[in-house]
């Protein structure tokens, strides 16, 4: 009998993201092959919260979509009266990027390339995603869930990060009831 070695949930969703990576970075090489405007020619919608603030993995486009993906996902005022705007998600994802697998983080800036780009279509949304409105950005997203395959594998992989990341942030935990670690609580 063959043995198939068990997968973990982090091996699982790194090669997802590899995956998804590579997927949705396609449509764009085509279309800059075809001497499109690349991606990041196109200007996105400044984030409502405060400036970009220094990153360390992200373009500052691909994080402009990232803020606008975790503030769809999570509003302000939505189950918590945080959100990930205020929480400052973006840049907790973007600084946990460089310390992920190399072909993971190259998978989630394809992820966020398409969601950009390519997903508002499916809503008969014009791009980019991040100048949508928050209505809009809802219906994207839907669209993208509905849509099953790689749209929806990309939806659930941005979800899942951004979900994440947004509970294990020491100013949520006090949204959900959670008081925090037991080895902080030996060390008061």
């Amino acid at each position: 009998m063959i043995e198939i070695p068990e997968i973990t949930r982090r091996v699982f969703l790194n090669r997802t993201l590899q995956a998804l990576g590579a997927a949705a970075a396609m449509p764009l090489v085509a279309a800059c092959a075809k001497k499109e405007a690349p991606v990041e020619a196109i200007p996105p919608a400044a984030p409502q919260a405060a400036e970009v603030p220094p990153l360390e993995f992200l373009s500052e486009n691909e994080y402009i979509t990232l803020d606008a993906a975790g503030d769809t996902l999570i509003p302000s005022g939505g189950a918590f009266e945080l959100g990930a705007r205020e929480a400052g998600l973006a840049r907790r994802i973007d600084h946990y990027l460089p310390k992920m697998d190399p072909g993971v983080s190259t998978g989630f800036r394809g992820a966020l390339a398409f969601v950009e780009q390519q997903a508002p279509e499916m809503a008969g949304k014009a791009a980019p995603f991040s100048a949508l409105s928050e209505e809009d950005r809802t219906a994207v997203l839907a669209a993208m869930l509905q849509a099953g395959g790689l749209p929806a594998g990309i939806f659930l992989a941005l979800k899942y990060v951004c979900m994440g990341h947004f509970y294990t942030m020491d100013e949520t935990w006090q949204y959900t009831g959670y008081d925090g670690p037991m080895l902080l609580e030996a060390a008061k």
